[in-house]
């Protein structure tokens, strides 16, 4: 079907070429096809690169150029907030050339848990015969089927994209990961999105937002959604009332649902908690009764991410008894708590790499365990050196032994970063190994691990590579603790190493 810029676009402007059929948009310059409409985002790094690039897709036969600010190129149309209306625009031009059924949104966002969340709804939808798409950090596609990111959230061309795609698909929901950076950027604007979800805010980006109230705000945004027909937050997090209030001041006045572990006046609450190896136990009460849930999740935060993601799913139409009778045999996110179990053993892969997050992985482990507690971790190169004393002493305070090893120490010297994070701490009182080999570093602790000990193998989560000197190379964590498991118990077959 042949469409119009001025089809897709309310505000009438003064320009012949939008009154002419277009052929799409795009943002890169040296990808532009013949018919379409280039969008020259002023870039962050080469702004004074901007009007070449307009110029450049203009010679590769761009119809127009749509800019932030004026470039003084042919055909050009000067829209400041551009980044705010280019995903409404992509949706319509989408719908208008190729019509979909749109797949219903659920967007979870939050520092923490945004990833385990998404995926846990998409799971739960999943289990009821619909097909579901997620997009985040650990990848983007229809369930079981994913491609790795390059962004928690994607630019709104690409987003958009992706949704028709799925929905084309037969995708009739979609779980997705709302960062604050996609928040602020409109990166999702165009989405219909019909239930948000928030999880916590703590101190992160604010080399980006600049405070931690900017970055809270930004957070709220996905609660002015005009599509919005549910918002579920944690009562318990101290951003919560901020979210509530921007749930209440949004026109389309969604229906408000707050969840807690610790809070009877919450809309869902839970009781008799209990951690085992085999993960945890609870009664979710809700204004519908009991329910005895039974998840195969270890941590104290993936009994809210749990929660969260049981009220998102009831919401999108599904029963929650049905939900939660399926709650054992959820999978999650890879890297994010990943348990590979070796008989009375644990093994956990999860991708903490700040010392906060350590500390809060160990924490929460130690509910679980009957043994040991251990710790595997390292530090990444040509970053903060500062955190690395911290992160080894955030080990200390939560497991014993502990192994220093490799992260991906990129094009810095190991000797560098292990003499960093040794700097000024006291491991007298500990069991403390120091394997720079992270491959060694494994093996050697599934060699030593007895039962009822849990291995946190933290750093690297959902990685599949090693950065050494400048070059990838194929690193899985999971695969490595499999390998070594299976080498220990001469499994020929199975133990393979990493290539």
């Amino acid at each position: 079907m042949s469409v119009s810029f001025e089809e897709i676009n309310p505000v009438e402007i003064d320009a012949q070429w939008s009154k002419q059929s277009f052929h799409g948009f795009s943002l890169d310059s040296r990808k532009v096809e013949s018919g379409q409409i280039f969008i020259a985002l002023t870039s962050y790094s080469q702004p004074e690169k901007t009007r070449a690039f307009a110029e450049s897709a203009l010679a590769n036969g761009a119809l127009a150029i749509i800019s932030e600010t004026e470039l003084g190129v042919a055909n050009e149309w000067v829209c400041p907030n551009v980044r705010q209306r280019m995903g409404e625009w992509q949706e319509r031009y989408l719908q208008l050339t190729d019509p979909v059924i749109p797949a219903r949104i659920v967007a979870v966002t939050g520092t923490n848990g945004k990833t385990t969340i998404s995926r846990l709804v998409a799971e739960l939808i999943s289990s009821q015969q619909q097909r579901c798409a997620v997009m985040g950090t650990t990848g983007n596609g229809i369930l079981p089927d994913l491609t790795s990111s390059t962004h928690t959230t994607l630019d709104a061309l690409q987003l958009q994209n992706a949704l028709h795609d799925y929905a084309k698909q037969g995708a009739t929901f979609a779980s997705l990961e709302a960062s604050s950076h996609g928040l602020e950027q409109g990166r999702l604007n165009g989405c219909a999105i019909e239930i948000a979800v928030y999880s916590n805010l703590s101190r992160d980006h604010l080399d980006y937002h600049g405070t931690l109230e900017a970055y809270a705000e930004a957070k709220a945004l996905l609660f002015r959604f005009n599509s919005l027909k549910v918002a579920v937050i944690n009562l318990d997090d101290e951003h919560a009332a901020l979210m509530i209030n921007a749930a209440k001041q949004n026109p389309a006045q969604p229906k408000i649902l707050t969840y807690s572990l610790t809070q009877n006046t919450a809309d869902y609450y839970i009781s008799d908690l209990s951690y085992s190896l085999a993960g945890a136990t609870f009664n979710l009460v809700s204004s519908q009764g009991s329910f005895a849930v039974q998840s195969p999740l270890l941590g104290h935060f993936n009994v809210e991410n749990l929660i969260a993601a049981l009220i998102a799913a009831e919401q999108a139409g599904f029963d929650l008894e049905a939900l939660v009778a399926f709650v054992p045999k959820l999978i999650g996110a890879p890297g994010r708590m990943q348990v590979i179990r070796d008989g009375e053993r644990l093994f956990v892969v999860d991708y903490a790499h700040t010392p906060d997050a350590l500390i809060q992985v160990l924490k929460t482990l130690k509910r679980h365990v009957s043994n040991q507690l251990w710790a595997v971790f390292g530090c990444g190169g040509d970053r903060d050196r500062g955190k690395r004393p911290l992160m080894a002493q955030a080990a200390l305070d939560g497991a014993n032994p502990i192994i220093l090893t490799s992260d991906n120490p990129r094009t810095e010297d190991p000797e560098q970063i292990f003499a960093d994070m040794k700097q000024g701490i006291d491991f007298s009182g500990h069991r403390m190994q120091e394997i720079h080999d992270r491959r060694e570093a494994i093996k050697f602790v599934a060699q030593q691990a007895q039962a009822g000990d849990i291995v946190v193998i933290a750093g690297k989560g959902h990685e599949n590579y090693q950065e050494i000197n400048g070059v990838r190379h194929w690193f899985d964590d999971v695969v490595e603790v499999q390998s070594a498991i299976a080498a220990q118990h001469h499994i020929v077959d199975a133990a393979y190493p990493a290539q």
